[in-house]
């Protein structure tokens, strides 16, 4: 709890008027995935009974030709977390708190911690999970541990760039039109 507090006192005080328009970009993005997560599991159970009326094996050749749900699943959650994000954007919010909400230059030091933070994280997820899945299906002896862990390096490079430029941008496209919503006022 003291690291939040610290973080909250760090961060400085919400903004009620961004907070607002953050919560509705939010819930938009929440609205998709809602739906489109109820859509995918209706279309996994149809494929299931179909599978189990017609006495087809979805593990079969039939079973590759067919919209997998977990992919459609998979792509339901990148819409909806790149909608909201544009939202954001568009409206000119990077945050709802005032320490990063009027910045006029992108906080390099801030990316680059979340930068690495995100690349950590599929780290340890790809790391983690990679191993969790040879052991259940080849066994702890024959872990490949250190490819395993030279993925994970591979998807931390990867996660590590792709934050840094996805955040950076998405700060120097919020400052730009931030900046062009007050010409617009003052005008």
């Amino acid at each position: 709890m003291n690291l939040v507090k610290r973080w909250n006192e760090y961060m400085g005080p919400k903004d009620e008027r961004l907070e607002a328009v953050s919560n509705r970009c939010a819930k938009v993005g929440f609205m998709i995935l809602l739906f489109g997560s109820v859509i995918c599991c209706y279309y996994g159970m149809m494929l299931d009974q179909v599978a189990l009326t017609t006495d087809t094996a979805l593990a079969t050749a039939v079973g590759e030709r067919l919209v997998d749900p977990i992919q459609l699943q998979f792509g339901v959650i990148v819409v909806a977390c790149f909608v909201s994000l544009y939202l954001e954007t568009r409206s000119g919010i990077t945050s709802d708190r005032m320490r990063l909400a009027a910045v006029d230059k992108v906080p390099w030091d801030y990316v680059a911690v979340l930068s690495v933070l995100t690349g950590a994280l599929l780290f340890v997820l790809t790391t983690g999970l990679r191993i969790a899945a040879e052991v259940q299906i080849v066994g702890v002896e024959n872990v490949t541990w250190a490819g395993d862990v030279a993925m994970g390096v591979v998807y931390f490079v990867m996660g590590f760039g792709l934050a840094m430029g996805f955040v950076g941008l998405q700060f120097h496209s919020a400052i730009k039109r931030r900046q062009e919503l007050e010409r617009e006022l003052e005008e």
